[in-house]
């Protein structure tokens, strides 16, 4: 590759796929169930990559480095359908667990640098869809604790990890860290995939496995 990066647009693979789309069935075309135990090969995982950032950007959620034209394309699809958000959310975490590219970054130097791309991208298909906005909460109180790793203050993160020191005598040390930054730290194959499912969709996704009047 000429141009190699651990952003989701930082490689040539990304880059010609993202020059390519045109429709909604070349994403949905690349996140389609492949071989069972078959680990996805590096231009497949970058290609899947950049299917998660179109679905982030349709629902209102864009990386910041999306190119120009592509972000233009993928806005005028509207939201993606939910079949495509689902696919392309399973495709992301085999590109985590069972891929070249995982392996690749694991050897890497900057493998901090993959797993924090993969835990914004993570992050970005979390988020609601930006047009259906729900009443405002009353934010929590921030965790002032300091996080484990980066020592700045938690905020409204509340993740905490308890990290055995001696398994003869039961002997462990807790405290609070931030997920991206524990993610910074980990095996790429190992990153915390912290998908979120809301009400709706669980419902949704009952409905289709146990028929629609369950």
């Amino acid at each position: 590759m000429g141009v190699w990066g651990t952003g989701s647009f930082e490689n040539d693979d990304a880059l010609d796929f993202a020059g390519e789309i045109r429709s909604l069935d070349d994403l949905a075309n690349e996140v389609r169930l492949h071989d069972v135990g078959a680990a996805l090969d590096v231009d497949k995982a970058c290609r899947v990559i950049v299917v998660g950032e179109c679905v982030a950007a349709m629902r209102g959620h864009r990386h910041q480095d999306m190119p120009d034209d592509l972000a233009q394309t993928v806005h005028a699809f509207g939201p993606p359908p939910d079949e495509l958000f689902d696919n392309a959310r399973d495709s992301v975490s085999m590109v985590i667990s069972d891929s070249e590219l995982s392996d690749l970054w694991a050897e890497s130097d900057d493998r901090a640098g993959f797993n924090l791309a993969m835990t914004d991208l993570i992050d970005r298909l979390n988020q609601p869809l930006a047009t259906a906005k729900k009443p405002a909460k009353k934010a929590p109180k921030p965790n002032l604790s300091p996080c484990w790793i980066c020592g700045k203050g938690m905020g409204q993160e509340f993740t905490s990890i308890d990290v055995s020191l001696d398994p003869e005598t039961g002997m462990s040390q807790g405290g609070s860290v931030h997920l991206a930054c524990l993610n910074a730290a980990l095996h790429p194959k190992y990153l915390i995939q912290d998908w979120q499912f809301d009400d709706e969709m669980i419902a949704r996704m009952t409905g289709d496995i146990f028929g629609k009047d369950t």
